[in-house]
């Protein structure tokens, strides 16, 4: 298995236009959200990962455990599963609709799939 904890260039989205469109989040906000080359500091505790953005973005999930989560504006209900070298999140939008995204790591970095 790789290190996920770690302090990380995000450089790839796959699938991010498609998720905001589908999630009805505003062109505004999704220009601000898809900023090239913010730097990811990913910490782990206890099965607890937090997420830290250089713009100031901030989540935190535990596996296992629904956490109430901002999502890019929106107020979902997230739950964290570990499979291997991935970090699965699945989340429930206002008016009942889903999503996952799933944060897969490699030696070199990760790759978030939306």
């Amino acid at each position: 298995m790789v290190q996920i904890a770690g302090t990380y260039k995000h450089e790839k989205d796959e699938n991010l236009e498609t998720y905001f469109s589908t999630i009805g989040l505003p062109q505004e906000v999704q220009k601000l959200a898809m900023v090239p080359g913010l730097t990811v500091d990913v910490t782990e505790e206890d099965n607890k990962y937090t997420f830290k953005t250089s713009s100031k973005l901030e989540t935190t999930l535990k596996v296992g455990e629904e956490v109430d989560e901002n999502a890019f504006g929106l107020s979902v209900k997230s739950t964290l599963k570990r499979e291997d070298n991935n970090l699965i999140v699945n989340s429930v939008m206002p008016g009942g609709r889903t999503s996952t995204r799933i944060y897969a790591f490699t030696n070199e970095g990760f790759v978030v799939v939306w």
